[in-house]
């Protein structure tokens, strides 16, 4: 299951109150993590809730009202792209067969 963790809310404090305009946010996944940034949309004002009042997944909710459906897949399949990448193994320099190894050389401690 996918993490979604708010990083950090700016704000603007004209008009008063302060309203949340915009989300840094991390989607994580089995220690696989990417981190955007998006407008949030203007607030409701029927539904206006205090900057200090505000809740993660609150936070949350409006980050993925902006982006809609089809963004908040495309990230995380993103997500899923790095996890997939990450279970490959990486390929390892191997010595050319037909090349002789050099020999080590062993110091001598004095």
């Amino acid at each position: 299951m996918k993490t979604w963790t708010i990083n950090s809310l700016s704000t603007l404090n004209v008009p008063k109150p302060e309203t949340a305009v915009m989300s840094n946010f991390t989607i994580s996944e089995d220690n696989q993590s990417v981190t955007y940034s998006v407008n949030l949309l203007p607030a409701d004002a029927k539904n206006f809730i205090p900057y200090a009042d505000i809740t993660q997944a609150e936070a949350i909710q409006w980050t993925q009202d902006a982006l809609g459906a089809d963004r908040v897949a495309a990230m995380e399949a993103e997500v899923d792209a790095l996890i997939a990448q990450a279970a490959i193994p990486e390929p390892q320099v191997t010595p050319l067969p037909w090349v002789a190894p050099e020999p080590v050389v062993e110091e001598v401690a004095e």
